[in-house]
Order: C-alpha cells, then sequence, then structure tokens
C-alpha cells in the first residue's frame, strides 16, 4: 500500500470520528465507547510487554546513573572540585595530561582535540545498553573532563 493511499485512509478515518462526535444515535454512540474501552485496554497489554518492562528498567538505571554523576560532581564541587586550584603540584597537572593522552606541556589547541576525541569514545550513552559498562564510561568521562578543566584553569584559556 503507498503512502498517499494510507494518508487518505487516515484522513478517512478522522473525518468519520471526528463527525460521530456530534451524532446522537445511541448505536454510535456505543460503538465509540466500545472502541474507546478497546483501545485502553490495548494500551494496557502494550504497558505491560517485555519490551516497555525493560524500557522501564532502562530509564531506572539511567537515573541512577544520573544521580551518581550528580553526586560525584556535588563532592568534587566541595573538595574543591575544578576552580581555585591553588595547591596544585606538577605531579596533579602530569596525571591530567596522561589522562588526556597528550604529552605535558601540550597546547590547549591539541588538550581540547584529544579531549573531545576522548569524550566521544568513552561517553556514557554509548554504552546505555549495558549498566556496567554505562556506570564504568560514567567516571572515565567524569576524569577525562575533570582532567581537562583542570588544564584549562592552569593554562588560563576558557
Amino acid at each position: 500500500m503507498g503512502i498517499g493511499k494510507r494518508l487518505i485512509d487516515v484522513a478517512r478515518a478522522n473525518v468519520t470520528d471526528f463527525a460521530s462526535a456530534f451524532t446522537t444515535d445511541p448505536e454510535v454512540r456505543e460503538r465509540r465507547r466500545l472502541d474507546d474501552e478497546l483501545e485502553r485496554e490495548l494500551a494496557q497489554e502494550v504497558d505491560n510487554t517485555i519490551g516497555a518492562r525493560a524500557g522501564r528498567r532502562a530509564r531506572n538505571v539511567a537515573d541512577k546513573a544520573e544521580e551518581a554523576w550528580e553526586r560525584a560532581f556535588d563532592e568534587a564541587r566541595a573538595r574543591g572540585g575544578t576552580s581555585g586550584r591553588a595547591g596544585v603540584t606538577p605531579r596533579t597537572i602530569e596525571g591530567w595530561y596522561r589522562t588526556l593522552e597528550v604529552p605535558p606541556g601540550s597546547d590547549f589547541t591539541v588538550v581540547r582535540k584529544s579531549y573531545r576525541k576522548l569524550v566521544a569514545k568513552y561517553h556514557p550513552d554509548r554504552f546505555a545498553s549495558d549498566p556496567d559498562k554505562y556506570a564504568a564510561a560514567t567516571e572515565v568521562a567524569r576524569k577525562i573532563t575533570e582532567a581537562y578543566e583542570g588544564i584549562k584553569t592552569h593554562i588560563g584559556e576558557g
């Protein structure tokens, strides 16, 4: 069946439904009530399918991961986070460069390119189907971001 035919069928059904909404015929009203009831029952059946349950579980996992990310962010901010790095040691800065897989003292454009490449590679959304990998990717992405922000603050960019 072509797309034009489908569109015509949908339009015809919508016009029929619209016209029947204003009828006073008891048979039409009863048929509409039964159709509505059937539609509600089908919606409940669809809501209880394996796919729907898996979708709810996936949303719960994603919500928990987001809460963990926010907690880690708040804890980092409470510890001093990425701002106000007065007591940063050269060893810490070197660790940031290693985290971003660039040589220490690299130009900020090199740091930015590496950061973007690594975030794309380890972004948690790429591993949304596996909760363990998602959690690990979330932690790796957090460390990559922390290193980038630390270097950005240290170099004085942005």
